[in-house]
């Protein structure tokens, strides 16, 4: 959970630039972000819920009558779970989006995809500030926060209706 995912990619970015001779694409990234993104706090929580569903009681009936691990897993804790697990990647997409924002900025996402973060990297190496472009900054920039923001809230909704804890009456 500690470790760093932008310096790794950026570090995985150079590498392949450089025995590749040409940028990283984006699908290569979001295979990378994937591949990084189980070892966080969502696999803490699905695990520590997992290992609480377990020592239910009609869990320890279900074994009792002979159920197989399977059957235990597949129709008892998995849809326990799921939703915890929906509310967990939905809530992670924001940190994703300004993630991949942030690496085409430094010039490391895929050239040939117009991305906002690309923009914003044209407008940079264009001086679109200092020209009076101002366009090029404000319109991707709030592009990313209104998309971070509606799957922010879109997280937060969902928590509440996983949640019976969140719930108003």
């Amino acid at each position: 959970m500690i470790i760093p995912v932008l310096p790794i990619l950026i570090l995985i970015s150079y590498i392949w630039t450089t025995m590749y001779l040409k940028t990283m694409p984006i699908w290569m990234v979001i295979v990378i972000l994937i591949a990084l993104s189980p070892v966080g706090g969502g696999t803490l929580t699905v695990r520590s819920l997992t290992l609480q569903i377990k020592e239910e009681q009609y869990i320890l009936a279900t074994i009792a009558y002979g159920a197989g691990s399977r059957r235990i897993i597949f129709r008892h804790i998995l849809p326990r779970v799921t939703p915890y697990m929906i509310v967990g990647i939905v809530s992670a997409v924001p940190g994703y989006i300004f993630l991949e924002a942030a690496l085409s900025i430094l010039g490391l996402g895929d050239p040939t995809l117009p991305t906002w973060g690309k923009i914003l990297s044209d407008a940079y190496n264009a001086k679109a500030l200092y020209i009076g472009w101002w366009w090029w900054i404000l319109v991707p920039t709030f592009f990313i926060a209104v998309t971070a923001f509606a799957f922010a809230l879109l997280g937060y909704a969902l928590d509440k209706i996983v949640n019976p804890r969140l719930r108003e009456m």
